[in-house]
């Protein structure tokens, strides 16, 4: 689909610089040859899924597709679309008329007596507007544009709903990781409250280290209640993604996966014709054009062919085989002299349309190369962050068993404990959320560069 949708809009894009409203400013973007902020220029990979290597992911995100409320919504308003298509292109033949009628009267007769009278009638119109300067052609072309910016529309939905589950996958595995760490960290809390505890009944503890712990374990017992409310909403956002009711309850991996190698990231130029939604906002600024075409030549004369012919019958059955040499035939050329300035002001309003259309393309065009450039800028500085906290959570954790073992022997007071404990579990929880960051960035910028779904996934 992605092929057909981009040599669409290439044969559009031709046909739109030579008699078109849309400006030089919507071709000529003057993108960078490379993306400014680095990255390897090979082809983008089409199937973004399969590199994770994840069958439950796959299986989510299929079932999302299948069943999201927001996709079927957009699916919905591509048929729409497909009927005015339709009804765009019939207005272009002639149109045939059959009517039938009958009718019954009273009269009375010389000798008083009430005579009933029947008739019977059949006729046939046709009418055809012979279209002398394209306008109807012009409403066709903007009706098929229409239709397939929708299915761009759709096409980009489906891939947003597909990183959308992705990154709703990822985020409750993290949730529930850090659920983990925090339940950890709790039963961490509670053994030091035990051992200042005995200490403070032999009289080797004052009252506030006693204090102290205590404080600790109520603040770890708050936030693991606050990390349980975390994992329920994650999930249930990913639920709502799969269409399922949001209880709150999903089985899945018990934590994240190893984020796959570096991707290429192709060259600026090409993202024009991957990315779905810059499709969807050029056909609708071509749409817009041809609607314009269609609207100034409202203004030119129309000509307009009508024809009929009829019967009249006192009976029924005589219809059929009544004689149809009667028939009328005319012609009418038609202009519009005075509507006050209706016309003009409809067709300024179509080039208004034109010129929002053209601001949001660009708009969009230039959002989605700071997607990209973002992305890839994210990816670095979180891959630095990463590596620096898997580096910090091994030094907190041997300076909390330092820590632990110097206070039982007196050489440190239970604050500087407090502290370790802080360090080693804010490390631990930290490399849990910048690997669930890096996953989820590098699905932002499949997305931003215009990744496909597997070939199985699309249509």
């Amino acid at each position: 689909m992605r092929k057909r949708l981009a040599a669409l809009c290439c044969a559009f894009f031709l046909g739109a610089c030579s008699h078109s409203a849309i400006t030089p400013d919507a071709t000529d973007l003057g993108t960078p040859g490379n993306w400014v902020r680095g990255g390897d220029s090979g082809q983008v990979s089409p199937d973004w899924l399969d590199t994770f290597a994840d069958p439950t992911l796959a299986s989510l995100v299929a079932e999302a597709i299948a069943g999201n409320y927001s996709l079927a919504q957009e699916q919905a308003r591509l048929h729409e679309a497909a009927q005015v298509v339709t009804i765009a292109r019939a207005d272009r033949f002639p149109s045939l008329d059959v009517s039938l009628g009958a009718a019954r009267r009273g009269i009375r007769g010389s000798s008083g007596e009430r005579i009933l009278l029947e008739s019977y009638d059949a006729d046939v119109g046709l009418f055809w507007d012979a279209d002398l300067w394209g306008r109807l052609s012009k409403q066709q072309q903007a009706a098929r544009l229409s239709f397939a910016a929708q299915e761009a529309r759709v096409e980009a939905v489906r891939r947003d709903l597909a990183a959308q589950t992705a990154n709703g996958y990822f985020g409750a595995i993290a949730a529930k990781q850090l659920l983990e760490v925090a339940r950890r960290r709790l039963d961490n809390v509670t053994q030091s409250h035990e051992i200042v505890s005995s200490g403070y009944r032999q009289g080797l503890n004052d009252a506030l280290d006693l204090y102290l712990a205590r404080n600790q374990v109520e603040r770890e017992r708050a936030s693991l209640a606050q990390q349980e409310q975390a994992v329920a909403e994650a999930v249930a956002g990913l639920q709502l993604a799969l269409a399922r009711y949001p209880d709150g309850r999903m089985e899945m991996e018990s934590s994240l996966p190893v984020l796959p190698d570096p991707i290429p990231v192709g060259l600026p130029s090409e993202l024009l014709t991957r990315r779905a939604d810059l499709q969807e906002a050029w056909l609708n600024l071509l749409a817009a054009d041809a609607s314009l075409a269609a609207t100034h030549k409202a203004r030119f004369p129309s000509l307009s062919l009508v024809g009929s012919t009829g019967v009249t019958s006192a009976e029924l059955s005589d219809l059929l085989d009544a004689d149809l040499s009667v028939w009328s035939a005319a012609g009418s050329l038609t202009q519009p002299l005075f509507n006050a300035g209706e016309l003009a002001a409809r067709e300024e309003q179509a080039r208004a349309r034109v010129q929002l259309a053209e601001k949001q393309y660009l708009d969009q065009v230039f959002r989605a190369f700071a997607d990209v450039e973002n992305a890839i800028s994210r990816s670095l500085s979180l891959q630095q962050r990463y590596d620096a906290f898997l580096d910090a959570e091994r030094n907190s954790r041997a300076a909390l068993e330092l820590a632990l073992e110097q206070y039982q022997r007196g050489l440190v007071t239970y604050t500087t404990v407090l502290e370790s404990q802080r360090q080693a579990f804010d490390a631990e929880a930290t490399v849990v959320e910048l690997r669930n960051q890096l996953l989820q960035n590098r699905i932002n910028l499949y997305l931003a560069l215009g990744g496909e779904l597997p070939g199985g996934q699309t249509r």
